[in-house]
């Protein structure tokens, strides 16, 4: 490889580049390639823990989670979206009658497409919202207090968490 230059250690106005640093320059270019190469990868989908209790009755049904249509597509929806840190539904039961109530949570601060960090939900098992909880919308402690002093928390039925890098 000839460089023309004005050095007074070339003759004939050209003079060989040394070895050392076309083997500089190789190496420059190749570390440039690989970082444009390996910064060029699709950005990897976050991994989520699943947990399903499917060893439940309540609202009438053996399985809730499979057998009330409006829970089962809730939840299939939930994993299809992946837009929160995490979702979880507790089955409550309400004493001294053969009811239930579904809490639905969901942390959405990982995300900016939610107006609030965090909600919950309680339905009756047909899906009817009963009361929703939302941060950044006051509701009174008292009012949450008294719904859910004749409630008793049975189990968790569902989770769907975003797992730490």
């Amino acid at each position: 490889m000839k460089i023309f230059t004005d050095s007074k250690r070339c003759s004939d106005k050209a003079c060989f580049v040394p070895t050392k640093t076309i083997f500089y320059w190789y190496i420059a270019v190749l570390l440039i390639f690989v970082g444009s190469i390996s910064s060029c990868k699709e950005k990897e989908e976050p991994k989520y823990d699943v947990y399903e209790n499917h060893n439940i009755s309540a609202c009438g049904v053996n399985d809730p989670l499979h057998n009330i249509k409006w829970l089962k597509e809730y939840c299939g929806n939930i994993k299809e979206k992946k837009n929160f840190l995490s979702a979880h539904i507790h089955l409550y039961s309400i004493i001294d009658k053969d009811d239930y109530v579904f809490c639905i949570s969901i942390d959405h601060s990982d995300f900016d497409d939610s107006p609030f960090r965090y909600t919950a939900q309680y339905t009756n098992c047909t899906g009817d919202l009963i009361i929703n909880v939302n941060s950044g919308v006051p509701i009174l402690p008292d009012k949450l207090e008294e719904f859910l002093k004749d409630k008793e928390l049975v189990t968790e039925i569902f989770h769907f968490v975003k797992q730490k890098k």
